[in-house]
């Protein structure tokens, strides 16, 4: 990724391998892995009723979110814990790659608390949106009972912000070798999701969980960016009316010569500084440094 015309201090370019502000991202990334392979120690055999037949770890297995365990068994938690489960290598490995790639900029730009609290949001609203496209009948019947895992919506919801943010900044692609900015790279994953949803395709409920956080992701950025502009402080109003010791005035006026110093002086021993006139008295007759003996 490079940046071209950005107006936020660092570029992502700059930002792009400098992971030392990254802090969340490093434990999201860390916490991902570390229970992706404590899946591989605590499994149990699956009963034939429930799942497919097999062997499941015990962190999906009360972790993963599915309509009917979340909201009629009441396990709210699965709002959260899903976007921390993966369901192979291949899955977790493209995520924790996006999430350092697009994390540690929008990081920077919103702060480590607003960043994890955007993060887990979007994840949250991915969830939702794709239960939403449920109820309105775009899947099968029993859509309810799948389980979804994976920080997708999440990661989604973090390229809606580069994309809002840094809509210029470039994403080379490996395949295919294509060259985007951050913009048109976000309007090609949105299109993506957006035809496997509509034609049903494979993972049609993962494809609603992207653009369930990509939407949330871009709303929630505009509405931050909203607030900053609402609560940064507005610059003071001057009157336009100059005073007579303005700048203006004194670029009006050159300093006093040397002689015309020496005969306000005089005239201040003399008689006091009220029988200055009120020419004598603006700031031009103040004493000029290069005038000095």
């Amino acid at each position: 990724m490079r940046a071209e015309q950005e107006n936020w201090g660092n570029t992502v370019k700059e930002r792009l391998f400098d992971q030392r502000g990254a802090v969340v991202v490093h434990w999201l990334i860390l916490l991902n892995v570390v229970i992706f392979f404590l899946g591989f120690f605590f499994q149990v055999e699956v009963p034939r009723d429930i799942y497919p037949p097999g062997r499941l770890d015990l962190v999906q297995l009360y972790g993963a979110y599915s309509e009917y365990m979340c909201f009629h068994e009441g396990e709210l938690w699965r709002l959260f814990t899903y976007q921390f489960l993966h369901a192979n290598l291949g899955h977790i490995l493209f995520n924790m790659i996006a999430l350092w790639f697009f994390g540690p900029v929008v990081e920077e730009r919103f702060g480590h608390l607003r960043f994890l609290l955007y993060y887990l949001f979007c994840g949250v609203a991915a969830a939702l949106f794709s239960s939403l496209l449920g109820y309105m009948g775009f899947f099968d019947p029993e859509w309810r009972f799948i389980p979804m895992v994976g920080a997708s919506g999440s990661i989604y919801g973090i390229m809606a912000a580069c994309a809002v943010l840094f809509p210029h900044a470039r994403v080379q692609l490996l395949f295919p070798p294509v060259n985007l900015s951050v913009r048109q790279f976000a309007l090609v994953v949105l299109g993506i999701a957006c035809a496997v949803v509509i034609f049903q395709w494979n993972n049609a409920g993962g494809e609603a969980g992207h653009l369930g956080g990509m939407l949330a992701g871009f709303i929630l950025t505009l509405l931050i960016l909203l607030k900053e502009k609402l609560s940064s402080p507005r610059p003071v109003s001057y009157s336009r009316r100059p005073a007579p010791w303005s700048s203006r005035s004194a670029e009006r006026e050159p300093y006093p010569t040397e002689a015309e110093v020496n005969e306000v002086m005089d005239k201040i021993s003399r008689s006091g500084l009220s029988s200055l006139t009120e020419r004598e008295r603006i700031p031009r007759f103040r004493f000029n440094p290069r005038s000095r003996s």
